[in-house]
């Protein structure tokens, strides 16, 4: 599918991106998992630009489920690096917190990829298909537990079309979109502003309103929210979103723009 498709382009690994809470646990550290917290040579900056507020609570209503945890490519971790089985757990939480979805039962497909040039972080990409209509995603750094993005892709049979209208006015969206920043808590606090970007169409009929917000803190993340039915899509984090400019940078979600005027 071409949202799939768009996110592993660009995480190289994965596919989309990310997300929660006050009370949640947007990170779950590292030392959560016995590991060490060390940053490695190419995290010099990583107290500096990183959020200072990682939360180490359980989601409501938690319990860790019994699901199987696959590896989808052959780059292998490094030592300071989280197991396969203990960032797909960061992910469990992370979508239950977000979609409330139980991965009893379930197979995680887990894909490590390499710290890049444009994206100098390690970084677990894991999915979760439900269907061949639902999958979940979700993009956590390889070191230390932050999420890069979280998301949910949706298939439609009816196809929809891009709105004129909406583009003009979609105030609605955008305080969805703020709302959903605030309760799952995506910029690490108070929600300074929200701005409407783009309308996107994607192929698998679910179009979406992308919206960024910017905390009080300075951190920038993008909210998607579905046009269809005005549920919450997925976000991007600051610890992803502030690589997007990067010259280098591989195309981002969302790929298919509204279209030219």
């Amino acid at each position: 599918m071409k949202v799939k498709q768009t996110i592993l382009a660009a995480t190289a690994i994965i596919g989309t991106s990310t997300l929660l809470f006050q009370g949640f646990v947007q990170v779950v550290t590292a030392s959560d998992f016995n590991k060490t917290n060390t940053i490695p040579t190419s995290y010099a900056n990583y107290a500096v630009t990183s959020s200072q507020t990682p939360q180490n609570s359980l989601p409501p209503g938690y319990k860790k489920a019994n699901y199987t945890v696959n590896a989808m490519n052959n780059q292998k971790p490094t030592s300071k690096d989280l197991t396969k089985e203990a960032a797909a757990e960061i992910g469990a939480r992370a979508l239950w917190g977000m979609y409330a979805l139980s991965l009893e039962g379930k197979v995680v497909e887990m894909r490590y990829q390499q710290p890049r040039e444009d994206l100098p972080r390690a970084q677990w990409y894991g999915e979760v298909i439900i269907n061949d209509k639902l999958n979940y995603y979700f993009m956590i750094d390889a070191v230390t537990g932050e999420y890069f993005s979280m998301f949910r892709e949706r298939t439609f049979i009816e196809k929809e079309t891009y709105d004129e209208e909406l583009a003009k006015n979609p105030q609605e969206y955008v305080d969805l979109a703020k709302k959903a920043a605030e309760k799952f808590n995506i910029v690490n606090g108070p929600v300074k502003s929200a701005v409407y970007k783009i309308q996107s169409m994607v192929e698998n009929n679910d179009p979406i309103i992308s919206v960024e917000i910017t905390g009080e803190n300075g951190e920038i993340a993008t909210v998607y929210i579905a046009r269809r039915d005005k549920e919450f899509i997925g976000a991007t984090y600051y610890a992803k979103e502030k690589h997007k400019d990067h010259p280098n940078a591989k195309v981002s979600y969302p790929e298919i723009a509204e279209p030219k005027k």
